[in-house]
């Protein structure tokens, strides 16, 4: 929770230094960086959210195994190198995992439960909502006459380029 009060905190912060460059350029400057970075934000969440609850219904369904190590064990040690007990494998074990691990992989009969897994997530209806509002956004500033493209451009940019800071940072 405090990560996501961290990154609206930084959000705004981007937000109002849009918008006090946006002033300098004007009034359609300011009204097409806005609605783009509005548009984007509540895209970027939407996605947010969406991939959250398929995560959610992945651990529920035992698709993903829940993590037996402790979160400084993760930090120390994020591939496992120093533990213990890993077991010294011959190369007749190591064959029949490389084959089992292709037969997990392989076909497209895999790639078409995956999609089917993931298909909640693509078309979730706050994303769709999300994208809808995008395109909407754009269509009425065009329409309306209020459209400049680089301010547009300015504004979908902001909050990719914040969340890939705030990613790295953290």
């Amino acid at each position: 929770m405090r990560n996501i009060k961290k990154l609206l905190y930084w959000m705004a912060v981007a937000d109002l230094l849009l918008i006090a460059f946006s002033l300098r350029q004007g009034m359609h400057w300011l009204i097409s960086s806005q609605t783009a970075f509005f548009s984007s934000l509540l895209v970027t969440v939407a996605s947010f959210y969406a991939y959250k609850l398929l995560i959610q219904k992945k651990l529920e369904s035992g698709d993903i195994p829940p993590e037996d190590r402790d979160e400084l064990d993760i930090i120390e040690d994020k591939h496992e190198l120093y533990e213990d007990d890993t077991p010294h494998d011959t190369v007749a074990d190591l064959k029949a995992v490389i084959k089992e691990e292709r037969a997990k992989i392989g076909g497209i009969k895999n790639s078409a439960q995956n999609i089917a897994k993931t298909f909640s997530a693509i078309l979730s209806p706050l994303r769709v909502t999300s994208y809808i509002v995008l395109v909407l956004g754009f269509l009425y500033l065009n329409r309306h006459g209020y459209l400049d493209i680089w301010a547009y451009v300015t504004g979908l940019t902001v909050v990719p380029v914040v969340s890939l800071f705030f990613g790295r940072v953290r």
